[in-house]
């Protein structure tokens, strides 16, 4: 009777080991998965802010055409304003009255 308690005991404490590594496990899942968004969202961040500062440079040199580390950004002025493209998408427009 004593044996079969010890084993009832060493399975419990077996178990608990067990489910304390499964909730651990699922944890450090869900932190590593909010870190990987946090880095990715911050990289998009970065990548916007670059965009930008080229944007910047090209008004401040006067230029309609500008290449920096491989991102190309075009400044169209007209009457009506200003429209700054990375690509194909506008990133800024200004239009004046």
């Amino acid at each position: 009777m004593e044996n079969l308690r010890k084993q009832y005991v060493r399975g419990t404490i077996l178990l608990e080991a067990l489910l304390a590594s499964a909730v651990f496990a699922f944890i450090v899942t869900l932190l590593l998965g909010q870190i990987h968004q946090s880095r990715q969202t911050e990289n998009d961040l970065l990548k916007k802010e670059e965009v930008l500062r080229v944007a910047n440079m090209a008004l401040q040199t006067k230029q309609s055409h500008l290449t920096i580390n491989g991102i190309e950004v075009r400044v169209k002025k007209s009457q009506q304003g200003i429209q700054i493209y990375h690509g194909k998408e506008l990133i800024v427009g200004v239009q004046g009255k």
